[in-house]
């Protein structure tokens, strides 16, 4: 016995780890167990203690100290431990009465302290995470998009009948600071202090150090967690070293991947580093690139091990295996596009083929740029583009690096946008086509609905009409966005307001159940903005049946998003690298028959040079 290695058990921060002395660092063999981490100022390696790593841990011991592992009785006494599964204290009393799903989610977290909660939007989340935080009586620090915070801090003291007590990270600099130090005060007094504070991911981009220090949360959340996605951005960056003195580390997102594995990386990262391997052979193992272009992904691989790899540290429930809800109707609603409307849309068109014509691909900015311009054409308006600043300022890569856009507080050539110039149309069917639908919604004196744009010049003209047929509504845009749960509220409690008019990327983290009809005025270029507002209505709480309409002209550019929408396809992603396929004719029946850029069927090839057909014109 005296030869095995000895295994101890402790703690870092609130985390259970298993402890292995090993001052010269000698063993390479080491290295191979899940998590392996050396801690140099105490001379030993550090292994994950908790669900479901143990086990990986467990089995690593084997494999490495095949002579055994001799066990430290505390070691053995939390091994013991963990193999009994942890359930709802007999004496919990829920404030909110749970579903069925909801118990089990709040179960499977009482068991596996680090993992995503994977539910379809609709299916009471946050009811969830607020049951959790009391049952574990801890403290917890919540990540959110900046319009939900407000909504956390309302469900916070609905579930829990006001006896969390909450604060919301918001406001000025100044007022930041000043929340941020009284927190730590009231941390002094016992029996006082914040239970949860709630941040916006910039916020704890920006804030991260202070809030460490004023705040020992030991849980974490990332509410909508696919805002981590992308594992260069500072943002997930931030919310990963924020998330390191929290044992306890949950995911909240109905769309944790859009379809590509890179997108649960960064996730998985923050949950704990160990449960990905490096980002490198993360990308070798599941993503296959052209041989001509190591930066172009042609395909997806291994997705059953991936597959897993999710299933094993999340669960999932799909609202239609939880909830008995009324039937969806999800319709397009043509409109023609017709003068003056026409002969620029088409214009546009041919001008963005002319630039084509040498056979290179469209950079990503110029691409948004090519399809903003097509998206406001027919929604019967046209608005400059702000002057471009950037171009020669020294300071430009800098900004890239640090996320500094231009016209914005952090800019150093200008902190304010200029006025935009926006340019009407004589005519406009799409609004034409949507005060028809209103009419026709409204004549029945108990109905509501909801309108979705995507530029604020589209909710102005809906706005102006709305005000001229003295239809009660309250607006939502990105000046507004942190009152959306106060106006939500009055859209679904108050009788005379008939219409929640809001840009679609506001569309996160709130309840419409009073509107069973909803109308997309515009479209928005990310999937996850479209799934998360079509959910608004379709939820918990809803009764009647719901009908949605997408304003769509035939043969036009709206035509390819509502397609690559209905497919999944994520048209942020889509501007970036597929602005060609928007522009080719043959574009419907490469997206019918599952046709990708650069692969067999495809016109292009995957040299640089290639051949653009004729772009669609209407």
């Amino acid at each position: 016995m005296n030869n095995l290695v000895t295994c101890g058990f402790s703690y870092l921060y609130s985390t259970p780890v298993f402890v292995i002395a090993d001052p010269k660092r000698h063993s390479d063999a080491v290295k191979r167990i899940t998590g392996a981490t050396y801690f140099a100022e105490k001379g030993v390696w550090l292994f994950p203690a908790f669900l479901p790593f143990i086990d990986d841990v467990l089995y690593d011991f084997s494999v490495v100290y095949q002579e055994g592992v001799n066990f430290t009785a505390e070691a053995q006494e939390h091994i013991d431990r963990v193999r009994i599964p942890r359930v709802i204290r007999p004496d919990f009393v829920f404030v909110t009465k749970p579903y069925d799903h909801q118990r089990d989610a709040l179960t499977y977290m009482l068991n596996t302290p680090r993992c995503g909660i994977f539910y379809d939007m609709g299916l009471g989340k946050t009811k969830i995470v607020v049951d959790y935080i009391r049952h574990e009586d801890q403290r917890a620090l919540i990540l959110s998009p900046t319009v939900g915070i407000q909504m956390w801090i309302k469900e916070l003291a609905k579930h829990s009948n006001s006896a969390i007590r909450a604060m919301a990270l918001v406001g000025t600099p100044k007022a930041k600071n000043k929340i941020l130090e009284q927190v730590t005060k009231d941390m002094a007094t016992p029996g006082a202090g914040v239970t949860v504070l709630v941040a916006g991911y910039d916020t704890a981009k920006r804030y991260a150090d202070k809030i460490r220090a004023a705040f020992p949360y030991q849980i974490v959340i990332a509410d909508e967690s696919h805002n981590l996605r992308s594992y260069n951005s500072e943002r997930t960056k931030a919310a990963i070293k924020i998330a390191a003195p929290a044992h306890r580390r949950i995911l909240l997102s109905g769309t944790p991947t859009l379809g590509n594995p890179m997108h649960i990386y960064g996730q998985f990262k923050f949950l704990a580093p160990y449960s990905v391997p490096d980002y490198w052979a993360f990308t070798r193992f599941f993503l296959i690139k052209s041989k001509f272009n190591k930066h172009i992904v042609t395909g997806y691989k291994n997705l059953d091990m991936l597959n897993d790899k999710v299933q094993r540290i999340s669960i999932r429930k799909r609202k239609e295996d939880c909830l008995d809800l009324p039937p969806r109707t999800i319709t397009d609603f043509p409109f023609e596009v017709r003068g003056r409307q026409v002969v620029m849309y088409n214009q546009l068109v041919v001008d963005a083929c002319a630039m084509l014509q040498k056979g290179e691909l469209y950079e990503a900015p110029h691409a948004a740029a090519v399809l903003q311009k097509l998206l406001q054409v027919l929604s019967g308006m046209f608005i400059e583009p702000y002057p471009d600043i950037c171009t020669g300022c020294a300071l430009v890569h800098a900004c890239v690096d640090q996320e500094i856009k231009p016209y914005t507080k952090n800019c150093s050539k200008q902190t304010t946008p200029p006025p935009q110039a926006i340019t009407r149309l004589p005519e406009n069917p799409k609004l034409e086509a949507l005060e028809e639908l209103t009419d026709d919604i409204l004549a029945n004196e108990n109905n509501k609905m909801i309108v979705w744009a995507y530029f604020r010049a589209e909710l102005d003209m809906v706005e102006e009409w709305l005000i001229k047929k003295e239809i009660g509504y309250v607006r939502v845009d990105g000046s507004n966005s942190n009152h959306a749960p106060d106006l939500a509220e009055k859209f679904n409690t108050d009788t005379p307001t008939r219409v929640y008019l809001a840009q679609i990327g506001t569309g996160v983290a709130l309840t419409l159940t009073r509107a069973a009809y909803m109308v997309y005025y515009g479209l928005s270029y990310s999937l996850d903005q479209y799934l998360q507002s079509m959910d608004r209505n379709y939820r918990i709480g809803q009764t009647e049946k719901v009908f949605v309409y997408r304003l769509v002209a035939p043969g036009s550019v709206l035509e390819y998003v509502v397609r690559a929408l209905e497919q999944k396809t994520n048209i942020a992603d889509t501007i970036t690298d597929k602005i060609d396929c928007i522009l080719c004719g043959n574009s419907r029946t490469c997206m019918d028959n599952g046709t990708e850029r650069f692969s067999e069927g495809c016109i292009y090839k995957s040299t640089m040079n290639r051949v653009i057909t004729k772009p669609a014109v209407i």
